[in-house]
């Protein structure tokens, strides 16, 4: 009854509407711990017996409306459970957790796990078309002017962008009858003629670029993920989760459509291009949410090379970035929410001495800070480690090298909160945040941690693909880490701090007429790239 993941948030973010008067969050939070042991259930249930299908009415294979779980899609949905349970105890004590606001985050829950779940593309555009109004919602709740722009540009341009999906979605289904994706895939090397398929594709291709905001349909996200006032957890599920929901659809969509196109080599370049470029514009931020919205722009990046690279080990690589990017995105983003709390700004230039006025909140920062750097024996690392494995071809190898390197410099930059001295009088320093957030923080930096030294045993157990890290390689990637941190520091203190290069360009993006001309503009360039390459 897979079902059950999909009803279940709805319920209890219904069960906050009713009860309105009454304190429901303590139910909620049980809810979610259910729903957790029930998604841990269905993952060994999957690992043991292999995929689970649930057919939603009693027509044949292939038309039903199909939930299934596989060995990816259960991670997934874990996660997300996770997560969402994670967020909720974080947020337990905090003012906007008010009865809408459960319900949306509860909403949202529901809609993430039915896109990790559905095999039917109509019901994915739904799903997707629902969830766009629910994110816009939640980036606007404060209704504060700058959060109203931020939440409307994301909502024109994802519904714009999810109308490129359902013509698609039309396209494919005239040509094949089918709206199930397995169906679709068995049929698809039937098709007489690949350029019947050529405009599905490019029209689903570009929603999803869209969706996983890859050059150049990336101005949507910094102002969806880094909106001022909207509450920490809204952020850290948007940029650690929600993000994801298009990078999943991209690998549903890539194998649907592999038999009759692939064009990996083309992503494998967008990857890169959108990887440096993510890099480069969080260099120019000064705003630590906007750092941290750019960073994810460039981690996605470096997730599409690891999936298009055509190596298996940079495939399952990739897979365990989209994990560890979760936990320590999701992580550095309530820390963020954190300090701005008791700081009162997010710019980094006036923030100093995080780790000693707030001790388990710092810990916290350094653990995400060391997993998305790719330090040793932390998570990044390890699916840093299986990306760079995948191939020896040395222009990939200094791609990869030269991302890592703008990683390691702009949190070098980042994690200047850290350290110093708070130079603020007492009696302007607001209370701290509750205790129990901090200590879940902490937690969570642990984690990092912890599935890092024991990289190879996380991999195995989550996805099930067994590695091996060679000590010797390992070793030599600790010591390109080490010379990249000295590099980085070199970088950022005697280019990047004294001279302001970026400063130009840290504010640049596109415009809402831009992002759709963008959008029109990637739609055709994919066409003419499949006619280029096939024909």
């Amino acid at each position: 009854m897979l079902y059950l993941l999909i009803v279940g948030p709805i319920v209890a973010g219904v069960l906050t509407l009713l009860f309105k008067e009454k304190d429901t969050r303590l139910l909620t939070i049980l809810i979610q711990l259910a729903l957790l042991f029930y998604a841990l259930h269905i993952f060994i249930d999957v690992r043991l017996n292999g995929t689970l299908f649930n057919y939603m009415s009693h027509v044949p294979e292939g038309l039903a409306i199909t939930l299934m779980a596989d060995a990816i899609s259960t991670v997934f949905v874990l996660m997300t459970s996770t997560l969402f349970l994670v967020m909720m105890i974080y947020a337990y004590h905090k003012v906007y957790f008010t009865t809408t606001f459960g319900f949306l985050f509860l909403v949202l829950q529901a809609l993430i796990t039915g896109l990790f779940l559905s095999t039917d593309l109509f019901n994915l555009y739904v799903l997707l078309e629902v969830s766009t109004v629910t994110v816009s919602i939640l980036i606007m709740i404060n209704k504060e002017k700058q959060a109203i722009y931020d939440g409307m540009i994301y909502f024109f341009v994802n519904v714009i962008g999810t109308a490129f999906l359902l013509f698609g979605i039309g396209m494919l289904y005239r040509t094949t009858g089918l709206l199930e994706m397995n169906a679709i895939a068995e049929v698809l090397p039937l098709v007489e003629d690949s350029r019947s398929l050529f405009l599905a594709f490019a029209f689903m291709m570009t929603t999803l670029s869209l969706k996983t905001a890859v050059v150049p349909l990336f101005s949507w996200l910094p102002k969806a993920h880094g909106t001022p006032s909207a509450p920490p957890v809204v952020s850290a599920i948007l940029s650690g989760l929600y993000i994801k929901t298009g990078v999943y659809l991209f690998i549903r969509f890539s194998t649907m459509f592999s038999a009759a196109i692939a064009i990996q080599e083309l992503f494998l370049v967008i990857g890169f291009a959108t990887s440096i470029f993510g890099f480069v514009m969080a260099l120019g931020q000064n705003d630590i949410k906007m750092i941290l919205a750019y960073s994810t722009v460039s981690q996605i990046g470096l997730i599409m090379i690891g999936l298009t690279m055509g190596a298996e080990k940079a495939y399952w690589g990739s897979l365990f970035h989209i994990f560890s990017h979760a936990i320590f995105k999701s992580t550095l983003f309530l820390a963020a929410g954190t300090v701005y709390h008791y700081y009162g700004t997010r710019d980094i230039r006036q923030i100093r001495g995080v780790l000693k006025a707030m001790p388990l909140v710092g810990a916290a920062i350094l653990f995400g800070v060391l997993g998305v750097t790719g330090a040793p024996f932390f998570n990044g690392s390890i699916s840093k480690y299986m990306i760079a494995y995948g191939s020896k071809d040395p222009l990939i190898q200094f791609g990869l090298n030269l991302i890592n390197l703008g990683t390691i410099t702009y949190f070098l930059k980042f994690s200047t909160i850290l350290f110093g001295k708070d130079e603020r009088a007492e009696e302007e320093k607001p209370p701290k945040e509750d205790k129990l957030s901090e200590i879940l923080l902490l937690v969570m930096g642990l984690f990092i941690f912890i599935s890092g030294v024991f990289g190879p045993l996380s991999v195995d157990w989550i996805f099930g693909y067994e590695t091996e890290i060679f000590t010797a390689g390992y070793f030599e990637k600790g010591l390109v880490y080490l010379l990249m941190l000295l590099a980085g520091t070199g970088l950022y203190n005697g280019v990047i701090k004294e001279s302001g290069v970026l400063d130009d360009i840290s504010h640049l993006e596109l415009t809402f007429n831009a992002i759709i001309t963008a959008m029109t503009g990637n739609f055709i360039f994919i066409i003419g790239y499949l006619y280029w390459v096939f024909y």
